[in-house]
């Protein structure tokens, strides 16, 4: 099993946006791909972030979806609409082997 984790800064007053914006790509990447991602919001540390996460069978399920998302119209409008939400080159994926 793969996990997925991507995790970005919000922008100094940006938080409802952020919200708004987090579930906006949820709801597109499950439209696009079947994927049902979670948002996730720290505990502790930074709290202005904001993450997404998802499972995979394995890898080459995730770049399927990768590919999906790259080609979505939709989706990439969306990500457009980070800017200003999101604090520029912040954003961080990560990916787990589970075991």
């Amino acid at each position: 099993m793969i996990a997925f984790r991507r995790t970005a800064s919000i922008a100094p007053g940006m938080f409802s946006s952020a919200m708004a914006f987090a579930n906006e790509i949820k709801v597109q990447v499950k439209v696009t791909t079947g994927i049902d991602l979670q948002i996730a919001l720290p505990i502790g540390g930074n709290p202005s972030r904001v993450s997404w996460l998802a499972n995979y069978e394995n890898l080459a399920q995730l770049d399927a979806m990768s590919v999906k998302l790259l080609s979505d119209p939709k989706y990439q409008e969306l990500i457009k609409k980070a800017a200003g939400i999101i604090v520029p080159e912040t954003t961080v994926d990560e990916i787990w082997r589970t075991i």
